[in-house]
């Protein structure tokens, strides 16, 4: 019967063999952890696969291990990867990060070189492509807990009466934004189409849980899908609408994680609330999605992050757990995918000594926001090293 020592094969570099004794693999994945006030548990960010790295002793020892020696130093400077056929880990392709050379002359003569390669394609990198993809996932995941977490509790003919004729008022102010975007007519047209539909069926859609949900998540969905059909020298004038819309309405935290009986007087309130938050947040879940754009200036770039980053911040505190975690995952997604777009600042300066962002904002004539988005500033009190404007 076959034992591991009978699996062990002969070690080489690029065809050339060598002795050695013993290994060490490091493996792991890139991760990274965001702590923030207010939330329990951390954000992970996975960046995937670690590079592997191998650390391999090996010798040469006899009385021509001089020669055997330069041969394999010359192979491990030679700056490309080849083939290590590991004794046991089998073949892979590697290249030679570091090595060490020890020599003596007892035994005969003889040398041992500490090498640690670097398993070629285990270097993992997010590509702006996949940043972009990831705003998008985030959007489409903030959507599908909206539908769980706004559901409104079932009312009694009064309360629906009283909760029909605010969101009405409220559906008013999307026909403005649609005015004001100055969308392509055929969206126009489906879009108020989509909330005459809302008005019609109102009794209608609250008799199926999820459904009015559903049916208001579809409006902002039409109108981040209108906005592709906008050229993107005016998307930041409708993210601007987007962002300054999604904060208008203070949401109270206290009312929205409530649990009430139909019979409550409280149920009202409490589903008018969740409304309100749905609809901010599906404002900034669109602002986010029409942001995904090609720019051509770093003021523009960084006045559209700074939006929707502040709507965000202005959110979050208020929102249940869950979507407290989404929201901070698509500001970190969005964040990277838009500063992955080398832009050139119009202005830089070294700081050597700490200063305060609205200082720095004052001193590039631009709204300490935008300084905050361009820089990104981790404390306003604190700025220092290269900061741009």
């Amino acid at each position: 019967m076959k034992t591991w020592r009978d699996r062990l094969v002969t070690a080489s570099y690029w065809d050339q063999t060598f002795l050695t004794e013993s290994h060490e693999t490091k493996l792991g994945r890139k991760l990274v952890v965001h702590e923030y006030p207010g939330a329990d548990l951390p954000q992970i960010e996975d960046f995937g696969m670690k590079a592997s790295d191998l650390h391999i002793v090996a010798y040469f020892i006899g009385p021509n291990y001089d020669e055997e020696r330069n041969i394999f130093l010359l192979l491990l400077q030679d700056g490309d990867s080849h083939t290590l056929t590991h004794p046991w880990l089998g073949d892979m392709e590697v290249r030679p990060k570091d090595w060490t050379i020890s020599e003596s002359n007892e035994k005969g003569g003889f040398c041992t070189i500490t090498i640690d390669f670097v398993a070629v394609g285990a270097v993992m990198s997010y590509s702006k492509l996949v940043w972009v993809d990831e705003v998008v996932k985030q959007t489409s995941a903030l959507d599908q807990l909206m539908l769980d977490i706004f559901a409104i509790f079932k009312m009694g003919s009064d309360a629906v009466n009283g909760y029909m004729k605010i969101v009405s008022t409220m559906m008013d102010g999307w026909r403005n934004i649609i005015a004001i975007a100055r969308l392509p007519l055929t969206w126009v047209q489906q879009i108020t189409g989509q909330i005459d539909g809302i008005n019609a069926d109102f009794d209608a859609l609250l008799a199926i849980p999820g459904q009015f949900e559903a049916a208001v998540l579809a409006v902002f969905g039409s109108i981040a899908g209108a906005s592709a059909d906008v050229a993107d020298t005016d998307k930041p004038r409708i993210i601007a609408l987007l962002t300054d819309r999604a904060t208008r309405y203070p949401i109270n935290a206290t009312l929205l994680t409530m649990s009430v009986p139909t019979t409550s007087a409280l149920v009202l309130p409490v589903n008018i609330e969740k409304h309100k938050a749905m609809q901010a947040v599906a404002l900034v879940s669109a602002a986010s999605q029409i942001a995904l754009i090609d720019y051509n200036d770093a003021a523009t770039r960084d006045t559209v992050l700074a939006e929707i980053i502040t709507a965000i911040d202005i959110l979050v505190p208020q929102l249940p757990d869950a979507l407290f975690q989404s929201m901070l995952a698509l500001r970190v997604a969005l964040l990277t995918a838009l500063r992955d777009q080398v832009l050139d600042a119009t202005q830089s300066v070294e700081l050597i000594n700490y200063m305060p962002a609205v200082v720095m904002a004052w001193r590039f004539e631009q709204d300490e926001a935008v300084f905050d988005a361009m820089n990104t500033v981790t404390h306003p009190l604190f700025v220092r090293g290269l900061v741009y404007g």
